[in-house]
């Protein structure tokens, strides 16, 4: 919402002063053309000097193996219009991997900020007992992200749209009695958000550790003089990856979408929502949204608390493992859940991956609520292959969107998808931005993650996944969305205009990017 406004406003930025710049130039050669000999030597220096530096980077996004897909998209705006590429291509094409904040933060890397997280043995009865292509799947999150898989200590409640989640936190937080982690991709200074702030004020007056970590561009609009107020009352409050000037700087691209609480390590929360009118439904500017949140138990907190201060850790460069943090107590259940994040910081993305696995051990279903499609090769190509083998598999999409043009890129996707045999539903008159995947009935994963690039690769992301625990009630909620969603109709969806579909295929090109 804000976040995509205020990344909109610096492309144009961008673009206009790359383009400014590129007109200026050949103002000037057109004045040195009549007084200087020498303008030929400075408009071929300069020409030279930009293909040359446009070339270098074409061969070098070539070299790169992982993710072909994203290629195709700057190799042609490189190709097209090198100097406008460029500018772009700097700001948001660089991998987070090679940047400075990256290799500042060593403990980011495979992992080893995970000190209290124990390795997880998956040839312990316990595991063995569960069917074996259930636990590949998390054994396939664990060895990319080294989140221990934990069973029969944790549980689920879920938790559906802001009327629900946010009476619940409110309840939560006012328990606390030792500390409150949070963080959300969004804060706003509106109702919602000082409703929840307040009681962090409150909180934190009273003794009570708070730290918050909000994203910079997510929560662009806060009211500083109410965070300042926040802050004498003893909240600690750090902003993630700040924006000063935005051109040629990456942090504009990749930003922190995680939305998690940890109180007193007696409950946590995961999910879609953010700390704002709109989640809540008290917002005229936003459609009506439908959205989905977690409560966790268990020792599976341990594993949102570790996460959580990797990201304190990488924002102030205070990594903190004291054991008061890690208290998280045994539950009775025999459910099995584990914390998958993903991110820039890993070489292949742990939750599309570990999507794609699910997709290829489905048998009977799998059903999907995401607010965004933007599907890669392989993932489109898993559920073609499900679809073909006789899996129902079913995606609800929003019928009404808060972005038109992210939008399009989703109807981009549906054409192949209906052909293949998959369904696709739209909400009637609602926004969704749940995020959901269920398979088989048996496994499900909510969090934060939605079906695109952006979540994929780009964003900062977690989801639980879950096995035995929350997985009934998500189904239940899955199927109560379906009877208030419309089916695409195949046949009248491939009969829409011509100017559509090319105006589909084009933007489709820039899915990878989005």
């Amino acid at each position: 919402m804000k976040f995509s406004y205020k990344r909109n406003l610096w492309i144009i930025f961008i673009l206009t002063v790359a383009l400014v710049l590129r007109v200026s130039f050949e103002l000037v050669i057109k004045v040195f053309r009549i007084d200087y000999s020498f303008t030929e030597f400075i408009i071929l220096g300069f020409r030279y000097f930009t293909t040359f530096f446009a070339i270098l980077i074409w061969i070098r996004i070539v070299a790169k193996s992982e993710y072909s897909i994203s290629k195709l998209p700057w190799l042609l705006i490189l190709a097209i219009e090198p100097f406008t590429g460029l500018a772009l291509f700097l700001t948001f094409g660089r991998d987070f991997r090679e940047s400075l904040r990256y290799r500042k933060h060593p403990l980011i890397v495979d992992g080893k900020y995970l000190t209290k997280e124990p390795e997880t043995d998956f040839d312990l009865y316990e595991y063995r007992s569960i069917d074996s292509e259930i636990t590949d799947i998390y054994k396939t999150a664990y060895n990319m992200t080294r989140h221990h898989a934990y069973i029969n200590n944790s549980k689920a409640e879920v938790l559906r749209n802001g009327s629900t989640f946010f009476p619940r936190l409110m309840e939560e937080l006012k328990k606390a009695e030792k500390f409150i982690l949070m963080q959300f991709f969004i804060i706003r200074t509106d109702a919602t958000g000082k409703q929840i702030l307040n009681i962090l004020k409150e909180k934190a007056a009273s003794g009570v550790e708070v730290k918050i970590i909000y994203d910079a561009l997510g929560s662009v609009f806060l009211n500083k003089r109410y965070m300042k107020s926040l802050r004498k009352a003893g909240v600690e409050i750090v902003a993630n990856d700040p924006v000063y000037i935005g051109l040629f700087d990456t942090r504009v691209n990749y930003r922190n979408h995680r939305k998690t609480t940890v109180i007193d390590s007696k409950v946590a929360f995961i999910g879609g929502m953010n700390l704002a009118n709109e989640y809540w439904n008290k917002s005229k500017r936003y459609p009506k949204f439908r959205d989905t949140q977690l409560l966790l138990e268990g020792k599976i907190i341990n594993s949102l608390t570790s996460l959580f201060f990797r990201d304190w850790y990488y924002t102030t460069n205070d990594f903190i493992d004291e054991e008061k943090y890690y208290c998280a107590q045994k539950v009775t259940s025999e459910a099995l859940i584990q914390i998958i994040p993903s991110g820039p910081d890993f070489k292949y993305p742990p939750i599309r991956n570990t999507y794609v696995k699910i997709i290829n051990n489905a048998k009977k279903s799998i059903k999907i609520m995401t607010p965004y499609l933007a599907l890669d090769r392989e993932m489109i190509t898993s559920l073609i292959i499900a679809s073909r083998g006789g899996v129902d598999v079913e995606i609800i999409v929003p019928g009404k969107p808060d972005r038109k043009s992210v939008y399009e890129i989703t109807r981009s996707f549906f054409q192949e998808l209906l052909d293949e045999g998959v369904k696709i539903y739209t909400y009637k008159k609602m926004f969704t931005h749940a995020k959901v995947f269920i398979c088989d009935d048996i496994l499900a994963s909510c969090g934060t993650y939605n079906l695109d690039n952006r979540s994929a690769r780009i964003n900062f992301e977690a989801t639980a996944l879950l096995y035995n625990t929350g997985v009934s009630e998500l189904i239940s909620d899955f199927d109560l969305d379906r009877s208030k969603s419309k089916l695409v109709d195949r046949v009248k969806w491939s009969k829409r205009n011509y100017i559509q579909r090319v105006f589909e295929g084009l933007i489709g090109l820039m899915a990878p990017l989005v």
